[in-house]
């Protein structure tokens, strides 16, 4: 993945992910919040100034509790 991103002239700072289930009930499963917060720390980025782009609902709804702007991609 980071070759294919450099390849074209890209560069993946980080990936985050959720190892939990549905039934963990962790703060980090879409469409709960918890993942891009902690992207928030990390970067120190504002929300309001940040696309978050999704294939499903559940990713626009995480980034819509934090104030991101929604972009949906078919």
């Amino acid at each position: 993945m980071n070759r294919a991103a450099a390849a074209v002239g890209g560069r993946i700072n980080a990936v985050f992910f959720c190892p939990h289930t549905a039934e963990d009930q962790c703060d980090c499963r879409k469409p709960k919040p918890g993942m891009l917060q902690q992207i928030i720390d990390r970067f120190e980025i504002d929300p309001e100034d940040t696309p978050v782009v999704g294939d499903s609902l559940r990713d626009l709804q995480a980034g819509a509790a934090l104030g991101f702007l929604a972009r949906h991609r078919d």
